[in-house]
């Protein structure tokens, strides 16, 4: 199968060219100077979209301004796959995020929903979307999990008061795995949730990174008042671009789990749990 991969040089996307290219796959790549989700040009785009099968978007950002979130998550990968539709492709894998809405108030996943709808809104017969929305992913290289193993490293934790912290984190080889298998799994669902094995809370899967990765004790973990954490996750929310903010607070208390039944099943067997994570 010929593959369009967009964010082939990132975390997921790295993962995913690996898999697919051990699969047999030809596989096309464009590095971020080739193809620019801000300000694409429209001729390569075009170039790009001739002779694939399908198109595999890995592209994903965490930042403090909400239309850029738009863009990259929304109104570019729908120009994207109008003109991949156009071209004759017959396939739209997107990359999306777990508890994606449209109607959510936090940029992040309020995005990843509107493009997520829009994407969908394209299909028919001759054009199949596909959206996979993983929780947190774990793996080597991540953003994410540099932060994770950074507050793993601390002694003492504080949580706000209240919330639910609930956690259910996925290994990028499953993630990676999952995406091919959307490729080639007519009878799958047009949305999928990847999810981790086991669910934890956000004090319970720290303490699991501590143990297994820094080969530390448990830490301590403190409520804080609810006010006090925002005022310090607004302070936090440019330089660690986004990723601790007060949207990542209402998020953390929303919680991150699903029904892992569904992945399971398209993965042909159960994704790691927490506790076996290694890098």
């Amino acid at each position: 199968m010929n593959i369009l991969l967009l964010g082939g040089s990132g975390f997921i996307g790295h993962a995913v060219k690996a898999r697919l290219l051990a699969d047999g796959h030809q596989v096309t790549a464009p590095r971020h100077g080739e193809l620019d989700f801000i300000h694409p040009d429209l001729a390569k785009l075009k170039a790009l979209m001739q002779g694939q099968d399908a198109v595999v978007n890995t592209v994903g950002i965490m930042h403090h301004r909400t239309d850029l979130l738009e863009t990259i998550h929304h109104h570019a990968p729908l120009q994207f796959a109008g003109h991949a539709k156009e071209a004759g492709v017959a396939q739209w894998i997107q990359l999306s995020a777990l508890g994606a809405d449209s109607d959510s108030p936090v940029a992040f996943v309020g995005c990843k929903g509107h493009g997520d709808a829009a994407l969908l809104r394209l299909a028919d017969d001759g054009f199949k979307v596909k959206i996979a929305r993983p929780s947190v992913v774990f793996g080597r290289g991540g953003n994410s999990t540099r932060a994770f193993l950074r507050l793993a490293r601390l002694p003492r934790l504080c949580l706000p008061e209240r919330g639910n912290f609930t956690l259910q984190p996925v290994h990028v080889d499953d993630v990676a795995e999952g995406l091919c298998r959307l490729l080639q799994n007519d009878g799958s669902d047009n949305v999928v949730n990847m999810v981790g094995k086991t669910r934890h809370s956000l004090a319970e899967y720290l303490n699991i990174l501590r143990e297994q990765i820094h080969g530390k004790p448990p830490l301590r973990v403190h409520q804080a008042p609810d006010l006090l954490v925002k005022i310090a996750a607004r302070g936090l929310r440019v330089p660690s671009k986004g990723f601790i903010s007060p949207d990542s607070m209402t998020l953390l208390r929303q919680g991150s789990s699903a029904d892992v039944q569904p992945f399971t099943q398209l993965l042909g067997k159960a994704p790691l749990a927490a506790p076996d994570f290694r890098l």
